[in-house]
Parts: structure tokens; sequence; C-alpha cells
């Protein structure tokens, strides 16, 4: 196994961050707070010391029999950025491992793509001292647990979901406050989205301050997650390729580093197509029922405005001059931006303060782009819609544009009632 100073690792990991928060569709938790994350982890090691690296495996690499469990931070983003490291989550999954009487976790399993999603399985990981495979549930941040495929096309059980605090210490020992959580129908279509609303609340006991480690979805084989569409394969490695062409210097006229041409072998993501670049001129956000709900603005060089309308990930892409939008979710709507730093990719989050556009970024240059959702994503809400059908048989609508039917109950709230158009190259 590879050794790293401390000094390479967090570098490569905030590559991987960088990539992650452009899949992520303006969504997965804010990059600061993934780069914070990183630093106050890796902080914990002596300066200069010897670190053993982090191990990503490709699922063709894993065994028949080895095991796997998915992880995550749940919460209040404005809560997040005090993370420190991922001992609650470890906590967790001491607990689970315990409770069941199985033996040590062989890997953990990313639940999405996003800056503090992703960082948060390789810092689990690496403190572990295991793999994280080279995979997750939607090649994108996604709204809720719902759209991850992990439930609907790898029919993983939901049950146990166990929520660990951040630790407080108590006469010099560390103390978390753990909540395990069970649904009956734990399979179903359906199934996360209960799990979601049971652990939600949880955040509200002042023993969790609105955040906490989340463990859920465990595999006792993870070769399962070569099912069809039970799985987004190679993530990870494509977010360091991709965070690595981010950092690298622009190129051409257009003053942004060429991310195009990390897109070409399709394998993941089908389509990119750049939709408008010009001038990023507004940003509002408000925050209800537990998200943030938001409209950025670009003018182009022609005076044409276009609207990204975002509920913690970006959602739809309106143009002022067309009848329908240009992009919209399962569909990936992501934006690189001019700015000092060079870092270029930002979330929603990122770009606000206050509820509005942060000063330093108004009038700088944007360009954005739409990336077609992985195959697996939108099988993962054609499963659910099959599944309704069996349950219960009287699903309305379940048609060839009910495809993204779970995407479109979250657009109806955003006041959009038409049909889902797919992008096309």
């Amino acid at each position: 196994m590879a050794k790293n100073d401390v000094k390479s690792l967090p570098e490569k990991l905030k590559k991987i961050a960088l990539g992650a928060c452009f899949l992520g569709s303006g969504g997965g938790g804010k990059l600061e707070t993934s780069f914070k994350y990183i630093e106050r982890y890796f902080g914990r090691f002596g300066r200069g010391k010897k670190i053993q690296d982090l191990q990503i495996t490709d699922l063709k690499d894993a065994k028949a029999g080895q095991s796997g469990i998915v992880v995550a931070y749940m919460g209040a983003p404005q809560k997040m950025g005090n993370i420190e490291c991922p001992d609650a989550v470890c906590e967790g999954i001491r607990k689970f491992v315990e409770d069941r009487g199985i033996d040590p976790i062989n890997y953990i399993i990313p639940a999405e793509i996003g800056p503090v999603s992703t960082i948060t399985a390789c810092l689990t990981a690496h403190k572990m001292g295991i793999p994280v495979l080279n995979l997750d549930g939607a090649g994108r941040a996604v709204p809720t647990l719902d759209l991850i495929t992990y439930t609907t096309n790898a029919k993983a059980s939901v049950n146990p979901t166990i929520l660990c605090s951040e630790n407080t210490v108590k006469d010099g020992d560390p103390v978390y406050h753990q909540i395990t959580l069970e649904i009956s129908d734990d399979k179903e279509a359906g199934a996360a989205s209960k799990m979601e609303s049971l652990a939600r609340p949880v955040l509200n006991m002042a023993e969790f301050d609105q955040k906490a480690g989340l463990v859920m979805w465990y595999f006792n084989d993870v070769t399962k997650l070569k099912a069809p569409n039970a799985s987004v394969q190679g993530t990870l490695a494509f977010c360091l390729k991709l965070g690595s062409a981010i950092q690298s210097k622009p190129k051409g006229k257009s003053g942004f580093p060429d991310i195009e041409e990390q897109f070409k072998d399709k394998s993941i993501y089908p389509i990119i197509k750049k939709i408008c670049q010009g001038e990023l001129v507004s940003a509002t956000t408000s925050t209800a029922g537990g998200f943030d709900v938001g409209i950025i603005t670009v003018k182009d060089e022609s005076g044409h405005l276009y609207k990204i309308i975002f509920q913690n990930e970006s959602l739809i892409l309106w143009d002022s001059g067309s009848a329908k939008p240009l992009v919209m979710a399962p569909d990936l709507i992501s934006y690189l931006i001019e700015d000092s730093k060079m870092q270029y990719t930002f979330t929603n989050g990122d770009i606000m303060d206050g509820g509005a556009l942060k000063e330093d970024l108004v009038g700088k240059k944007i360009v954005v782009y739409g990336v077609a959702a992985p195959k697996e994503l939108k099988e993962s809400e054609t499963n659910m819609i099959k599944r309704k059908e069996i349950l219960c048989d009287t699903l309305a609508g379940a048609g060839p544009n009910a495809l993204p039917k779970q995407y479109m109950s979250i657009l109806n709230t955003l006041g959009f009632y038409g049909k889902y158009e797919p992008m096309k190259k």
C-alpha cells in the first residue's frame, strides 16, 4: 500500500471534492465545507508524518462475500461546516457491527456524488483503514434518499438506519448519541423516503444539534452492486480526473478549464453540453422545509437571461427566449465561475451570503453546462414506477413521460407542471 505525507493526500482529496462539486449539480454539501473537513481531519496528524493512502477499489475487484455499508452526513448546511472528522460515522458503523454480531465491514460505499457526501465516504474509509468503492448510488447529488439506486435497483433494505451525533466530551471521554431506526416494507419503493421522514426530526434533538453521521444500506455481499443499474460505477475515479482538469490552467479564449475533454468516453455521462456563457448577475435563496430554494440569473452577450432554479440542487434551467426548460432534473445543471482563487467550481450554497450572491462574484464570468444523468439513475425512477404498479395497480400517468416521477413531484413544488424533456445532443 502506498504512503503519502500529510500534504499530498489532502490535495488528492481536494481534487476529488472539486470534481464532486461539479457533478453534484449544485448540491451534495458545500465545497468550502469539504475543504475545511479535509484540513481538520489531517490536522490531527503530525507535520510531515507518513500516512496510509486512501484505497479506492473498483467493484470488479471486489470478491463475493465481502461486505459494505453506505455512509453520509445528514443535517442543516449551516451546521455541517463544523464537522472535523468522520468519528460519528465510524461510531455508527461500530454500533451496527456490534448490534448485528457480524464481521467487520470490508468496504465503505458512497451514497451520492457531492463535496461533503463524497469526502465523508473517503475519510471514513481512510480512518477505518479499509477501501472505499469506486461508485455511488446516483452519479449526482439527489434531493431525496428515494432517488438513490440502492433500494430500488439493488433492493437493499434500509433497516437498520443509524444516526450518530458528533461526540461531546464528559470526564475526558467522548460521548456519542445514537438512534437506530427501522420500518416495515423496508425494501419497497418509497422505503428510503419513509426512513428519511423518520430521521429528519431526530436532528432537531439537542443531542444532535442539526447534524449526524448516517449509516444505512448494508450489503453482506457487495458484488450485488454489479446487478443491472444497482450502482453508478467509476464515479470516484472520475471525480479525481475531473477535479484535476478543473485545477489545470484554462485553455483557449473561454478563460475556463477544458472539462468537456473528460466526458468523451461517455461511460458514465452520455452527454455534456455547454448551454450558455456570460455574466453572473444575481442569486437569491431562502430556506423552507429544510431546503435552500432559490434562483441564479445569468446574462449572455446578446442580453438573454438564463435562470437556474434550485432546491438545494439545481433542478431547472430556463432561457428567457424559450417556452420550455433547456435542462431539467434528473439531468445535471452545473457551472464554472471565474474567481480569484482559480477554483472555478461551486455549489449553490458556496455562492451565497445571507440569502444573496456573494459580492465578489457579482459580474463574474460564468459558463453553464447540462450533463445527461447516468442511465442507472433514470432506471431507478423507472423501477419505482414499475414496482408501484405491481403493488397497487392504480398509478396514474405511468406513460413514457412519467420516467422521472419522483423528480417531477419536486419540480411541481417549484411551479413546473410540464413534461420531462431529456437532454439531447
